[in-house]
């Protein structure tokens, strides 16, 4: 084998060798020391609120027997926000005769926020009447709407607040015979819920 032909050989395979060279270190066998470091963040507690809505009294707010035509009763209700997060709410009311007189749509409601003093004789006097009507109202709404988001008449309290309202029903004194001996019962629903994002 001739020196030129030697060389040319030669040549080739430190051309092969390269090739294969710069192709190992592109195929990544190459390895690298990396310094690293980590840090973490614990103690991440999600805590949702509440909404609690109570009265006082929880029962029998407005009782009266024996009714004569022009007698009324008139109590106080405490409505309370015993939850975390500010509230509104809304009542309503859904009434039932014992009998067929219909004394539930004779009967007249009134509800009073702001009243100084809550009986019979001072209820009229002061406060801001909030309804005023039958006892079983229209839909059973007598003040706001129980539908969520706000609604014209609804009533706010901010966590842990409280509001008194005066609850009034009279008889007409202009009731006639029709309706002696007779009873209906009435209940009332205090809905609420939250303001935030609503």
């Amino acid at each position: 084998m001739d020196t030129e032909h030697r060389r040319k050989r030669k040549r080739i395979l430190l051309a092969l060798g390269g090739a294969l060279t710069v192709a190992t270190l592109a195929g990544g066998v190459v390895s690298l020391a990396v310094f690293t470091s980590t840090a973490n963040v614990p103690a991440n507690t999600f805590t949702t609120g509440s909404v609690i809505i109570s009265t006082n009294p929880t029962t029998a707010l407005v009782t009266f027997a024996a009714m004569a035509p022009g007698d009324q009763v008139t109590a106080p209700i405490t409505v309370s926000n015993d939850g975390t997060l500010a509230l509104r709410y809304a009542v309503s009311s859904v009434a039932t005769n014992a009998d067929t007189k219909g004394l539930k749509d004779q009967l007249v409601l009134t509800i009073k926020s702001g009243v100084t003093t809550c009986d019979n004789a001072n209820y009229a006097a002061t406060g801001v009447q909030l309804y005023s009507g039958d006892l079983d109202s229209s839909a059973g709404k007598l003040i706001g709407d129980a539908a969520t988001g706000a609604d014209p008449g609804d009533r706010t309290l901010a966590s842990l607040a409280n509001e008194v309202l005066c609850f009034n029903v009279s008889l007409p004194s202009l009731t006639g015979d029709a309706f002696q001996a007779a009873t209906t019962t009435a209940t009332f629903t205090f809905a609420a819920e939250q303001t935030k994002n609503n």
